[in-house]
């Protein structure tokens, strides 16, 4: 009795010990565990009896065999399917009684369609045969497309009119072995077209076959510069090309398409005058409705080109689905403007009319009743797809409960808590507010609210565009003209009107009662409407303006409107009196040499400098010397960029101890090499994304680099002899600091207002004053965050001093007020 005992209990233990290694197991690969398990083979296991699967067979020579047998080798081998080998093979279809020649590879490309021998294959049925109206199909794992999710993923597509593939599962016997249950999908064929209601035109798709040689030599671990496998590469591949190139009208509009198409990524067209903005909108927000964001590669993505709307549109595609989501496959995209750099869907995004379109498709496809209204449709269809899989994967139910929870993360995105901070400038007929964005969707300002509930429109179009991720949010200047009676009805507190661009729902802010910059000089730039050009300055064709070489005086201001390109090449010599500034609103290049650099400087120490604004190219200075025009901080900055991108590439720039040297604000700057010496500040920048890289700052009167929000990564920055901070960073302002050496007489690093700090490396170090000062934390900005590690501090006056409230770690020890740091 008592050894059977013993024998009961063991057997107990290792019931209990294997149910909770199997649990976990399940609970690994997303299952809810062993319990649920267990009761979806007692009760999905027996309903699939109720749905006798379609059987199909296939057979195919035993050579015909072999080949592919070599390609799933091959394939397992490398862990990708190659183009290569992979040929078509004759063979026979049976169903239903009835036989039919084909051909067929192996289809895919990653090795989950060779997995054990559920292979995946392609097939093309001979002229007038098919299966299911389909000549063009797929035979796979259920698996390689999540079982019964893109069954529900392309059932929801074909409900909004857009172009879906059938789908569904058979049982496949090949050469009479018994592989199971199987999915099948269509391919890209006119009969796709039919079946969806559209006209026969061009299917096609960005060619891959060069990604995939850059994916296979990422899983090889071979590195180097692959410029062919970016989605700017890409040809665009027809479907069926051979049928293409009989086809005169059917060719033609594939040109047309291709046309129209690279307009689009060179970003001469909007997406909204190449695609389908409606069919755009609907796709992704089915995509972030099912969590199929995983789908988004554009070497994945299908397209349809409309004969008659000559527009192109997308084709419902594999989902890679039911994710649960946390942003949305537009968020973190609209910057307002499109750039041929951007991937496929940020070009996508940054079109207001398809973002529009977008965000109506979410608000419909997030109400509960949408998702209700689709499975009580879809009930007898989705029943029958479930007992035919559950007659091998009991197992795989669709989760119902991913979808209902996307679709409350879709309605909570889109309900943002404050759109953006909207900064009042003041104004008299004309109010002025600063506006910082705040989230990863754009808003749109609709107006001012009056106290009567009238609404005053800005002077133009008011999009916000989106904060990028981990970065601070760029200002922009938004007016708005009111005459008196609107100003009495508007009253003193400010209120503007908004929503996420493109929603139905329309929120309401109260402007912040004081303006922005907080004091940073911007000298005003009154533009005159015409350019009159110096006789050194030629117009070299219609979009080039070319400054001659020689040594040249310019006396009186010079104004350069957008559209050109302003060049300049050594040896140049410019002379800047009578306060004459060059301000120019098309970009520059100005190329000088190590031992003849272009140089600018004013004899009579009154030279205004050089203004960018808002140029929309990249200006690019190499080998360019200021060397002192003279005047205060007053008379504005020796170099002034505002919605500007510049690269200064060993550049020498000097200034008087009085006058600031180099302002940027909300502008893209990039320094490599060089110098900058003298001068009260000599490198101010407002809101601008900044890279450094081994440049020299000499001998500033008051700081030498500050630092307003925005960021800032330099490398080897040197700063030598600064007579007031070394570096300032405040307001949100993020700064990365490596292998630097900064020194000054006061404090060499000050951090406020929110200040997000790394130090790697170098040294900071102060005769008066400490390496490291944060002041307190600002109750408006937040907790100021440093971290510092490998950074020699020992050559200071005083002890970093650390404010309140704030997050700092010196060598990963955390630095709190009061303490000294251990040397």
């Amino acid at each position: 009795m008592k050894r059977r005992l013993i024998i009961l209990g063991t057997i107990l233990l290792l019931l209990i010990g294997g149910g909770f290694l199997a649990d976990r197991m399940l609970k690994s690969r997303n299952h809810p565990g062993l319990r649920t398990f267990l009761h979806q083979w007692w009760v999905n296991y027996p309903a699939s009896f109720a749905v006798e699967p379609l059987e199909l067979s296939i057979h195919v020579e035993q050579r015909d065999l072999d080949a592919i047998q070599a390609v799933v080798e091959a394939a397992r081998e490398r862990g990708v399917i190659m183009p290569e080998g992979n040929e078509y093979v004759p063979a026979v279809l049976e169903y239903e009684g009835y036989s039919f020649r084909t051909k067929l590879r192996i289809k895919g490309k990653m090795d989950d369609h060779v997995k054990g021998k559920k292979w995946s294959f392609r097939v093309i049925a001979k002229k007038d045969n098919g299966f299911f109206g389909m000549q063009r199909f797929s035979l796979q794992h259920p698996g390689t497309r999540n079982y019964l999710c893109d069954w529900f993923y392309h059932r929801l597509m074909k409900g909004e009119g857009a172009i879906a593939l059938r789908y569904g599962f058979i049982r496949l016997k090949f050469n009479d072995e018994d592989l199971g249950v199987y999915a099948y999908e269509e391919h890209f064929g006119p009969e796709l077209l039919a079946n969806n209601g559209r006209l026969k035109g061009p299917l096609f798709r960005f060619d891959p076959g060069l990604f995939w040689v850059h994916r296979l030599n990422m899983m090889q671990q071979i590195r180097y510069n692959e410029p062919f496998g970016t989605y700017q590469a890409a040809a665009l591949d027809p479907f069926g090309g051979g049928d293409l190139e009989k086809d005169s009208t059917q060719l033609q509009l594939f040109e047309e398409a291709i046309g129209r198409m690279d307009a689009f990524r060179r970003g001469q067209l909007n997406a909204s005058e190449v695609f389908d903005a409606h069919g755009l909108g609907i796709r992704h927000a089915i995509l972030d409705l099912v969590g199929g964001h995983h789908s988004m590669d554009w070497s994945d993505v299908k397209f349809y080109f409309d004969p008659v709307l000559k527009r192109i549109e997308p084709v419902a595609y594999e989902s890679f689905s039911a994710f649960p989501i946390r942003t949305l496959a537009g968020s973190d995209r609209y910057i307002g403007k499109q750039e041929s750099h951007m991937d496929l869907h940020e070009a996508y995004f940054n079109d207001p009319v398809v973002f529009r379109a977008y965000v109506h498709a979410l608000e419909q496809v997030s109400a509960t009743t949408y998702l209700d209204s689709a499975f009580a449709v879809l009930a007898p269809a989705l029943d029958s797809a479930s007992a035919l899989i559950y007659r091998e994967f009991p197992y795989k139910e669709l989760d119902r409960s991913i979808y209902y929870a996307n679709q409350k993360t879709i309605r909570r995105l889109l309900d943002v808590p404050k759109g953006f901070h909207a900064y009042a400038n003041g104004g008299t007929d004309t109010l002025h507010f600063t506006i910082v964005p705040l989230e990863g969707l754009p808003m749109e300002v609709y107006g001012l609210v009056g106290k009567s509930g009238a609404v005053y429109p800005p002077l133009a179009e008011a999009i916000v565009p989106i904060r990028r991720p981990s970065g601070i949010g760029v200002p922009m200047d938004l007016f708005f003209a009111v005459n008196a009676s609107a100003k009495a009805d508007l009253g003193k507190g400010l209120t503007l009107r908004y929503g996420v661009l493109g929603a139905s729902t329309m929120k309401e802010l109260e402007a912040f009662p004081y303006g922005y910059m907080d004091g940073l000089t911007v000298p005003g730039i009154a533009f005159t409407g015409t350019m009159t050009l110096p006789s050194f300055m030629v117009a070299d064709g219609p979009e080039m303006i070319r400054i001659l070489p020689g040594n040249h005086v310019l006396d009186k201001d010079v104004f350069i409107p957008p559209g050109h390109k302003v060049n300049a090449t050594t040896p140049l010599r410019i002379d800047l009196r009578n306060g004459a500034r060059l301000i120019s609103r098309s970009p520059m290049e100005w190329k000088g040499t190590d031992d003849l650099p272009i140089q600018l400087g004013s004899s009579d120490a009154s030279g205004g400098g050089i203004v960018l604004l808002e140029t929309k190219g990249m200006s690019t200075l190499e080998h360019v010397r200021l060397s002192g025009s003279g005047g205060t901080t007053e008379t504005g900055p020796a170099f002034l960029a505002q919605e500007a991108n510049v690269t200064f590439r060993e550049c020498t720039l000097g200034e008087v101890l009085g006058r600031d040297v180099v302002v940027a604000v909300r502008s893209r700057i990039t320094f490599i090499g060089g110098s900058i010496t003298g001068g009260q500040d000599q490198l101010t920048l407002a809101y601008c994304q900044t890279d450094l890289n081994g440049t020299e700052f000499n001998g500033a009167s008051d700081d030498a680099i500050s630092v307003k929000g925005g960021a800032f990564n330099a490398e080897r920055a040197m700063v030598y002899g600064a007579k007031g901070n070394g570096i300032k960073v405040d307001e949100f302002g993020h700064l990365i600091l490596k292998s630097g050496s900064i020194q000054s007489k006061k404090d060499a690093l000050v951090a406020s207002e929110g200040a997000n700090i790394t130090v790697q490396g170098g040294s900071l170090s102060s005769t008066t004053g400490a390496a490291l000062k944060v002041d307190k934390r600002h109750q408006r900005h937040g907790p100021t965050r440093v971290r510092m590690d490998g950074c020699d501090l020992d050559k200071v006056a005083e002890e970093p001093s650390i404010g309140a409230g704030n997050d700092v770690r010196i060598d990963g020890k955390e630095y709190t007020l009061g303490q000294t740091q251990e040397r």
